[in-house]
């Protein structure tokens, strides 16, 4: 039998069996009671679709298992209950409508006549229901934190709880402690408020059976009264808790410590909803009450076993760790919030404090985290009034120890946890001005940038522990853990050289404090003039990364043994010496006891930088037609990769081929480091120019045709790797490519190259270092798009020349508008004169911007595009003018 019969299976078991426990809970002599259950219901019970659960239950007709009652909606019931309680037997498995079900019912016994106005009546205010659900879809169990996530499902099913005719269905939430299953039973309650299933003034009874497990006797008088004289004590008759709850709901704690004789009182309560007070043998009195049980019992138990067959509703609420860290942060936010409140006095929470929060070991679910969060703001409100501070002060060492430990975790979680409320550049102050919980549940988190994999302790220490295992002596780990070293950096590093006007120091300021970046900085200048050329900006940040987590992990008294420190030593001398005096001076600017083996991991570092430097690379020449073809594609390229590695030839029109042959050999000679120079042309004879300068120049050169922004990207990548050749960079590059070897056809390279994932990642974090708000990601498509259609109605392509300032300029266009601060146009009139088709195409296009971004682009701005597009469309003319 395959996968997909025994799933089939298993859906109908557990249909089958719901189907069953529900009819056994039906009394048909109870006017209340519906005449059976549809399949929406069955299936939000069951978290199956409608569609398949319908399809099961059609199954079970079909077997004879099962009875179906036509109508909105239609009703399915067990047949075989009524076999094995009423020993009657069904002529038909398929009734017409409910009158034709109660009629049977009526002729055989089993209901009254009366029942079946009634059940007409309960068709009725099933529909009220679903009206009633449809309008409460955003309602206050929608507002629970994690009601879209984590608790989605258990929402639904309280609300089907509540709203299912006549009365709604007696329900089970299970759960261990602290999940917050009392607070839930009590939304629930609000919930049938607001939905008017209940009136205003409704009660919701609370009653905790494990306070009276001890007591039977005691129990069963809080629960359901006692008359007079029912036991020794009991003077005066006495109301029960289900009496004061009629009309509304009793929840019931701990229910699985109800003694038997109290459960046998209950069940009878939900079966009929009558019961006896204590004592009495011939009063038999009614309550309409709503049972919600709770237990922390699991549900498999045998404990459990009779409730979850009496009970119709079982809610299942997961624990804190099973939550996501979005709703984590939420209940913290909330439970800092409530303590501001209660305090009337500003709330501080340091960063690294509510990182640990986050993370900590919480056994006692959301419970106990509100309490430890109590003792925390109890503990910081000693210190403010001690030390006569401003606000509440929650930092580090405020933190019990176990919450402390919550720090231990950061590293596998570093991407998850670092979003914007808690890496934006400091701690979180409540106050009069703080937002309550609920104006946060739309919050946007920010992605930490900085993978755990670039930590440079885990890299290093995964690689020891790798090679150990496999038995690699010592000496041969530490020489592979030095490559990968030097290839780590290259990887991480050298594609991203040493120029710093791509570096945004409030964007790394969101990942890395400034007190840390200003003591790495002051570091590096003792050893600056040592290694000459290699302490870049680029660098220094790169190691912030480093020594911020270094400073957690001491923070919390974690410190790290390197494998081989002494071997870095004695190998590293220069790197080891310098490394020391960073240490030294870390250790003033930072105020804190650095580990002798950050030492060797710091010279490490300055290792893998000077290998960087020393290391000869392939130079990279572009040429192409025109003025500025080729300076615009090494302009966008130095740019996007923070280098100025590649070099541009621009040939104009009207220039002779032996003029700029000379000045690409002169070119050459400039840029060759000692293995070669690949040229990267776009057509014509400058394909041919590569062996004529070999001949003359006796540096080895290799050329690419068909020259594109995304190409001379990947290029230049890899031909910055240091252990990379002239040949292989070819072969690499054209089996990206198949156009350039000759197979395939442009519709190929085309697709190719708008795909290369890291040319459009680069050139969004480009764009975002240049925004002030707008997200690349909303804006990139669209300017993307908008420039494709105008010039497909030119007739013309998207370079990547013109892409690429289209790009920058209308997404700042798009800011200006924001703000209303718009560019003054002087020569308005004159363009709208001379290029007045491009200028209402554009505008046509543009509406879609307006639209999306909520704003009204002047004339003077549309001038501007006007004006670029058509330039753009004069080159590509004056270029396919000459062919050389």
């Amino acid at each position: 039998m395959d996968f997909k019969s025994n799933e089939s299976i298993k859906r109908s078991d557990k249909v089958y069996k719901k189907l069953k426990e529900l009819t056994e809970s039906l009394n048909f002599n109870d006017f209340n009671s519906p005449l059976g259950y549809d399949a929406l219901y069955i299936g939000k019970i069951l978290n199956i679709s409608r569609s398949n659960t319908s399809r099961e239950l059609n199954k079970l007709l079909k077997s004879g298992k099962a009875i179906k009652i036509k109508g909105k909606p239609v009703l399915y019931l067990d047949r075989l209950y009524f076999k094995e309680k009423f020993s009657y037997r069904f002529t038909k498995s398929v009734f017409e409508d409910r009158k034709d079900f109660v009629n049977t019912l009526t002729s055989a016994g089993i209901l009254n006549r009366e029942s079946f106005q009634l059940s007409q009546n309960n068709h009725n205010k099933f529909i009220n229901a679903k009206k009633i659900n449809n309008k409460y879809s955003e309602s206050i169990l929608d507002n629970i934190i994690g009601a879209k996530s984590s608790l989605k499902e258990q929402i639904s099913k309280a609300k089907a709880a509540i709203l299912y005719p006549p009365n709604g269905l007696h329900t089970l939430i299970i759960g261990p402690t602290g999940v917050g299953k009392s607070t839930f039973a009590e939304m629930m309650y609000k919930f049938g408020v607001e939905a008017k299933v209940f009136k205003s003034n409704s009660p919701f009874v609370v009653f905790n059976c494990a306070d009276y497990a001890q007591n039977p006797q005691l129990l069963m008088s809080q629960l359901f009264g006692h008359i007079k004289g029912a036991f020794t004590g009991a003077d005066k008759e006495k109301r029960g808790l289900i009496e004061e709850a009629d009309g509304g709901i009793l929840f019931l704690d701990e229910i699985h410590r109800m003694p038997p004789e109290g459960q046998e009182m209950l069940f009878t309560l939900i079966d009929n909803g009558k019961y006896r007070r204590l004592g009495e043998t011939e009063n038999v009195r009614s309550v309409k009450v709503l049972i919600i049980a709770a237990t922390t019992e699991n549900p498999h138990s045998a404990l459990l076993h009779t409730f979850l067959r009496r009970i119709p509703m079982v809610i299942q609420l997961p624990s804190l760790d099973k939550r996501t860290l979005i709703e984590r942060f939420l209940f913290i936010y909330q439970f800092f919030y409530e303590e501001y409140e209660r305090l009337n006095v500003p709330i501080k929470l340091e960063n690294d404090a509510l990182k640990a929060i986050m993370l900590y070991d919480c056994p006692g679910n959301i419970g106990q985290l509100k309490s430890d969060i109590k003792l925390i703001c109890a503990r910081a409100f000693l210190d403010y009034i001690i030390e006569e501070k401003e606000m509440v002060e929650v930092s580090l060492s405020t933190l019990p120890q176990n919450a402390k430990e919550g720090l231990l975790k950061i590293h596998n979680l570093r991407d998850e946890i670092v979003f914007k409320e808690i890496s934006n550049n400091g701690d979180i102050v409540f106050s009069k001005n703080t937002v309550g919980v609920k104006d946060k549940l739309n919050i946007n988190f920010l992605k930490s940038s900085y993978s755990a994999d670039d930590d440079l302790y885990d890299f290093i220490m995964d690689n020891w522990e790798k090679f150990n295992r496999q038995g690699m002596p010592s000496e041969h780990i530490r020489e592979n853990i030095e490559n990968q070293i030097q290839l780590y950096y290259k990887n991480y590093l050298y594609p991203i050289e040493q120029n710093t006007d791509g570096v945004n120091r409030s964007v790394l300021f969101k990942f890395v404090d400034p007190y840390i970046l200003t003591a790495v900085e002051y570091a590096f200048n003792a050893v600056r003039e040592s290694f000459d050329g290699v302490i870049t900006q680029k660098a220094i940040y790169l190691l912030s990364f480093h020594i911020k987590t270094m400073v957690e992990r001491l923070k919390v008294g974690i410190a790290i043994s390197h494998p081989d420190r002494e071997s870095i030593a004695r190998s590293y001398k220069s790197a080891y010496s310098a490394a020391n005096v960073i240490k030294e001076r870390l250790e003033e600017k930072l105020n804190m006891d650095i580990p002798e083996d950050e030492t060797a991991f710091i010279a490490m570092f300055l290792q893998a930088l000077q290998y960087g430097k020393n290391s000869s690379k392939i130079g990279i020449l572009v040429m192409a037609h025109g003025n500025s073809t080729a300076s615009s594609i090494a302009e966008v390229t130095n740019r996007l990769l923070g280098t100025d590695h590649v070099k541009a030839l621009d040939m104009p029109l009207e220039e002779k081929p032996e003029v700029t042959l000379n000045k690409a050999i002169n070119m050459i000679k400039e840029i060759d480091q000692g293995k070669g120079v690949l040229i990267l042309v776009d057509m014509g004879l400058l394909r041919t120019f590569s062996d004529i300068i070999t001949e003359k120049t006796g540096i080895k050169t290799r050329t690419i045709e068909m020259v594109s922004t995304p190409l001379v990207l990947e290029a230049t990548r890899k031909a910055l790797t240091p252990d990379m050749d002239i040949d292989k960079l070819v072969d690499e590059i054209i089996s990206l490519h198949p156009l350039l070897s000759g197979d395939g056809d442009a519709s190929n390279i085309t697709s190719g190259t708008n795909n290369i994932s890291f040319y459009e990642k680069n050139l969004k974090d480009l764009l975002a270092q240049a925004l002030n708000f707008l997200n690349p990601d909303k804006v990139y498509p669209v300017l993307k798009g908008i420039l494709n259609d105008i010039l497909n109605e030119k007739d013309k392509k998207v370079e990547d020349e013109i892409w690429i300032k289209f790009l920058f300029h209308c997404a700042c266009l798009i800011e200006r508008g924001i703000r209303k601060d718009y560019l003054p146009n002087n020569d308005l009139d004159v363009i709208k004169s001379r290029k007045n088709g491009s200028f209402q195409l554009i505008k046509k296009h543009f509406e879609a911007v307006e639209n999306l971004f909520g704003i009204e682009i002047p004339d003077s701005e549309y001038a501007y595009v006007a004006e670029m597009i058509d330039t753009y469309i004069d080159t590509l003319e004056l270029r396919n003018m000459t062919h050389i």
